[in-house]
């Protein structure tokens, strides 16, 4: 699929966003890294609905939700479920590594060394 302008536009806004939330991932408490892991799934969730050329209303319709809810999963206001998840991946024909690939690669964690900080 060819992307317009506005689309690269977007995706390249939404990989700095995505590199600002990765690069404090581990330095933060595990609360912090909860709050920035749903921003991470959220800034993963539009960049892949731009790639595709989906409107959140589309996405709204797969995920039997309202676009309002869309759009407060890709702010990182509310957290995307994993049932939600996996869902859009199986109706958009997305690999769900697409989402963790990153994470894994820079071994981003959340529950950090074993234990909790706070």
């Amino acid at each position: 699929m060819q992307l317009n302008d506005s689309a690269v536009r977007n995706i390249s806004l939404l990989k700095q966003r995505l590199r600002s939330c990765l690069a404090t991932m581990n330095n933060a408490s595990q609360k912090d890294n909860e709050r920035k892991f749903t921003d991470y799934i959220g800034i993963r969730l539009r960049q892949r609905r731009i790639e595709l050329g989906l409107t959140q209303t589309k996405v709204s319709n797969y995920l039997n939700c309202s676009f309002q809810q869309i759009q407060k999963y890709e702010k990182g206001t509310n957290g995307l479920s994993v049932v939600k998840l996996k869902i859009f991946c199986e109706a958009t024909s997305t690999d769900i590594d697409y989402f963790f690939r990153p994470l894994n690669t820079l071994k981003k964690q959340i529950y950090i060394n074993g234990s909790i900080n706070t």
